[in-house]
């Protein structure tokens, strides 16, 4: 990686120098893709709770289906919101159910649907955490580049 040149501005932000001292530490804690640590443990831990309401859910929206269908369907994106395998579609598809189901129910079933949906959505909103395959699959790369000799058309 090439380091920012002295006296520019990355440096002065670097220094909590420059017109907008608190801009770089606002920003940086926002640029976290797949955050790990505790931010990251409690994405997994709501990927779990999405991951047991698909259950609840799928029997709601279809009561007459064929129980072994349903639980091979249910189980499969189950296991897919759990694992952290394409999340945000996953969860895209259990919001939409709930959102479904939601219209259906009554009493304190409804409640418990919109609780979840806010949930889903969150996690939609949010992406996996570090403790995923998505983050291991498209998570952040260190690229290093190193500066050009001068004999390659770099300057010196």
């Amino acid at each position: 990686m090439i380091p920012p040149k002295e006296g520019s501005e990355h440096t002065r932000l670097r220094d909590g120098q420059g017109r907008h001292p608190a801009y770089r530490s606002g920003v940086l804690k926002l640029t976290s893709r797949y955050p790990d640590g505790v931010a990251g443990t409690a994405l997994l831990l709501l990927r779990f709770s999405c991951a047991l309401a698909v259950f609840p859910t799928f029997t709601a929206l279809w009561p007459n289906a064929e129980p072994t269908r349903l639980a091979i369907a249910a189980t499969l994106l189950a296991a897919i919101l759990a694992a952290g395998i394409a999340t945000r579609v996953a969860a895209l598809v259990l919001a939409i159910s709930l959102s479904a189901a939601l219209l259906a129910a009554h009493g304190d079933r409804a409640l418990l649907f919109m609780s979840l949906a806010g949930s889903t959505s969150a996690l939609l909103l949010r992406g996996a955490g570090a403790y995923s395959i998505d983050a291991h699959r498209y998570g952040r790369r260190v690229i290093r580049l190193n500066p050009r000799s001068p004999d390659q058309g770099g300057a010196s």
